[in-house]
């Protein structure tokens, strides 16, 4: 079965940066997976921790509707990530009544709203859900990767929640469940999913970027001059916040917020996922860290015991993470996975020709729609 993965579309997105909303970039993507006997969206395909959720369905539903008719007769697999939890709480719900245990794959048709409403949007193509994950062949697993939040350095916001509740409730053990991985996430998901439908999220920019550009120095206004300041103030503070952290949450959180380190932190994470959760597969994919990889030049991504760690980018264009000049880097947007019947996953990269100039348009224009 020939399947083309796709993580990290985060479509209703209040900033706009959900790229394949805008129609022309749409259609490079639905161009490329129609070819596709199955469709994985591999976690965050959906923003509902943004706006409320009706305003998030107005604006992708023009998506699936094109989505649809291009996977037509054929399969499209959600994997629900960390932004799009939501949609998976019906499983959870499901097995805990019947008093099952959490597994590596749980699969279940679309029960409530969101999911009933995309199902249908998705008229003739035929809708499931998996999670946390999905076997693709005996020897490939894939999953959004969210589970490596309780092990990353890097001390985004995410990560700082999952330490604090850590620290009260204990940490995933060895080896774990993904049920375990779920006590300590899931309040979180919760959380922010009740913040943004109460309109408490709206138009708020990731804590994760502006953390990124307050220390890169990448700042939207300003002369070099005051970026610099910025920069160094920032980069001064950085130390003795993770301290902090790290005293208060018994946690190891790394104050290099380097890209190189940024990198490692989240290929690290995955790697602890796979071992603690003693997932067995010569290739396992994830998402989550909108950093694609390994590319063409860089070594392999070995995991714990053997196999391969695959990501498969996202389709989110963040100003903060691209120099201006700079060729594209690992964190741009545009990426489709490719699992045949054998062989390794394969990466392509569909936007690779375009300039920051187009795609910053793009967040703009989509950023204006989702205020109408």
């Amino acid at each position: 079965m020939r399947t083309a993965i796709v993580s990290d579309l985060h479509l209703g997105s209040a900033t706009g940066e959900d790229i394949a909303r805008d129609p022309a970039i749409r259609r490079v993507l639905l161009d490329e997976v129609r070819s596709a006997d199955r469709l994985v969206l591999l976690g965050d395909a959906v923003e509902l921790r943004e706006l409320p959720l009706a305003d998030t369905l107005r604006l992708v539903q023009p998506f699936f509707e094109e989505l649809g008719k291009a996977m037509a007769g054929r399969r499209v697999v959600l994997v629900p990530g960390n932004h799009d939890h939501r949609i998976v709480e019906p499983l959870l719900e499901e097995v805990a009544i019947n008093g099952g245990r959490l597994g590596l794959e749980h699969r279940a048709l679309p029960a409530r709203e969101p999911a009933e409403r995309i199902d249908a949007w998705l008229g003739e193509a035929e809708l499931s859900i998996a999670y946390p994950g999905v076997w693709l062949r005996d020897d490939v697993y894939a999953t959004h990767g969210h589970y490596m939040d309780c092990h990353m350095s890097l001390p985004r916001l995410e990560c700082v929640a999952a330490a604090a509740i850590m620290r009260a409730g204990g940490h995933p053990p060895d080896p774990a469940t993904p049920a375990d991985y779920e006590r300590v996430l899931r309040p979180i998901y919760g959380l922010a999913f009740g913040l943004a439908e109460a309109g408490l999220a709206r138009g708020a920019t990731r804590p994760s970027e502006r953390a990124w550009r307050s220390v890169s120095g990448r700042h939207r206004n300003g002369g070099r001059a005051r970026q610099a300041t910025l920069k160094a103030a920032a980069a001064a503070g950085v130390p003795a916040s993770v301290w902090l952290l790290n005293r208060l949450f018994r946690a190891d959180f790394d104050p290099d917020l380097s890209s190189a380190s940024i990198a490692r932190s989240g290929i690290d994470g995955a790697a602890e996922v796979v071992r603690r959760l003693r997932i067995d597969a010569a290739h396992t994919i994830t998402g989550h860290t909108h950093r694609g990889g390994p590319w063409e030049g860089e070594e392999a991504w070995p995991l714990p015991g053997g196999g391969q760690l695959h990501n498969s980018g996202s389709w989110v264009y963040a100003d903060a993470f691209h120099h201006p000049g700079s060729p594209p880097g690992p964190y741009w947007p545009g990426t489709v996975t490719w699992v045949e019947d054998e062989g390794p996953p394969r990466r392509v990269r569909l936007l690779s020709e375009r300039s920051r100039e187009e795609l910053k348009a793009a967040v703009a224009h989509a950023a204006t729609a989702g205020r109408g």
